[in-house]
Formats: structure tokens, sequence, C-alpha cells
């Protein structure tokens, strides 16, 4: 499903895949929780269920079942999680900052996530895509 790699060091739970396979990195609680280097069979359970959550929780279990070590690392318990309707507004407040999220939809998808990074970027803030609170009172009072 994915390699986990704990943040800030090289500890990995699986080899690192073929180079003719495609991955990229998902920080889903940001540059403070766990990171995932993603791999295809990620994108298809996306395709059946669009949340995160799910496709981590069926990966990481599949990933079990078949002996895998448990994650390396605990999830962040500190960072609240976005309401919908925040999650509206941080969309909002992307796109009229001239950052593409794709339209408000309530959805942190790649393109939110993309629009949040490089509102990061500019904001001299660390550019992890995490939708958090801290963004959006950024995106508030900037």
């Amino acid at each position: 499903m994915a390699l986990c790699i704990a943040a800030g060091s090289a500890a990995v739970d699986k080899p690192f895949p073929p180079v003719s396979d495609r991955a990229y990195l998902l920080l889903p609680a940001g540059a403070r929780g766990l990171a995932f280097l993603m791999l295809q069979n990620f994108s298809v359970i996306m395709k059946y269920n669009p949340a995160e959550a799910y496709a981590l929780a069926i990966g990481h279990l599949a990933d079990r079942m078949r002996g895998g070590p448990p994650l390396v690392q605990g999830w962040p318990r500190d960072e609240r999680v976005l309401t919908l309707a925040e999650r509206y507004e941080l969309q909002q407040l992307l796109m009229r900052r001239g950052f593409d999220t794709g339209g408000p939809d309530g959805r942190l998808g790649p393109r939110t996530r993309v629009a949040i990074r490089n509102f990061q970027a500019a904001t001299g803030q660390i550019p992890d895509g995490f939708a958090s609170s801290l963004v959006l009172d950024r995106l508030r009072w900037e």
C-alpha cells in the first residue's frame, strides 16, 4: 500500500518501490504527523471511497494482515479537524488570493492541498498542504 516514514527520519516499514512505480508523499496530518509514500493501489482505494482516512486504514489493515508492523509514529492529537463550513471558507479564501482549489466544495482533495502548499510557501510557513486552523487563521487575516 504505502511506505510509512517516520517524520524527520529515513525509517520505513517496507523497501522502496521499483523506480518504474509512480509514488507521491502524503502528509495527512501535516509536517508534524506521519508521512506516507503512496503507491498506485492507494489511488485505487480512493476511487472506491475518496476519504484519505478510509484509504489509509484499509491499506494499513492489509499491510498488517500480511505481517507488516504497526505505524512507526503516533498521530498528532492537538490539531482539531476543520468543520465543513471552515473547509469551504478555507477554499474560498484561497481562491480569492489566486490559489486554485478547483472551486469550493468542502473536500480537501489534491488541488486544495496544492493550493494550501502554495499559500504556505508564499507566507513563510512549512508547505505541507495540511488544512489546519492556523492556515485558516492566516488566510483570514492576511
